[in-house]
């Protein structure tokens, strides 16, 4: 896997142009705003990506300035966010699509999207409804949190498919909370 450092979206674009059909992942790598040097940014990388069929994945810390933004390739499998079908929209408005990229748009139209039967605000889960009964300190701060960054947590917890996943993110989500740390 190739790791490369566009500065610009048009330098972001320019690899995807040459790349998007024979690499299958990438990572970028980005500078925290904190250190003031040139880095695309997030917004502009995804939809750039999104023009060529891919989509980005996970975010690895690099160290205290940088950190690294990994993309992939879409395949056929690949379920959109009705998010990410209302930038393709866009793109295509603004004829930024590639012929790529308006295949796997087409392709993600056909399939339900990844935030189908997710309601727009989730309720609390009886495990993190329990949990936060349990530890005062975490249910003041949960309360305290952004609307966005709550309906993040829930998500999160509500996307566990197993049992034992649940609640070990529950247990992570309180240990956080109490050490005023964010979980992503």
């Amino acid at each position: 896997m190739q790791t490369i450092h566009p500065k610009s979206k048009e330098e972001w674009r320019k690899w995807l142009e040459k790349n998007h059909l024979k690499e299958v992942k990438v990572c970028l790598l980005k500078h925290k705003k904190h250190t003031g040097k040139p880095t695309i940014t997030n917004p502009e990388a995804m939809r750039e990506a999104i023009c060529f069929g891919w989509i980005d994945t996970t975010v690895k810390r690099i160290d205290e300035d940088t950190y690294c933004q990994f993309f992939a390739k879409r395949n056929h499998n690949s379920r959109w966010s009705n998010n990410t079908l209302r930038y393709a929209k866009e793109l295509i408005k603004e004829k930024k699509m590639a012929p790529q990229g308006l295949k796997m748009y087409k392709e993600g139209l056909q399939k339900p999207t990844l935030d189908e039967d997710v309601p727009h605000t989730p309720e609390i889960q009886k495990e993190l409804k329990v949990a936060l009964e349990k530890n005062k300190e975490a249910a003041e701060k949960f309360d305290r949190l952004p609307p966005s960054r709550r309906k993040v947590y829930l998500r999160w917890i509500e996307k566990a498919k197993r049992d034992e996943t649940r609640m070990k993110r529950v247990a992570m989500l309180v240990d956080a909370l109490t050490k005023d740390k964010k979980l992503f």
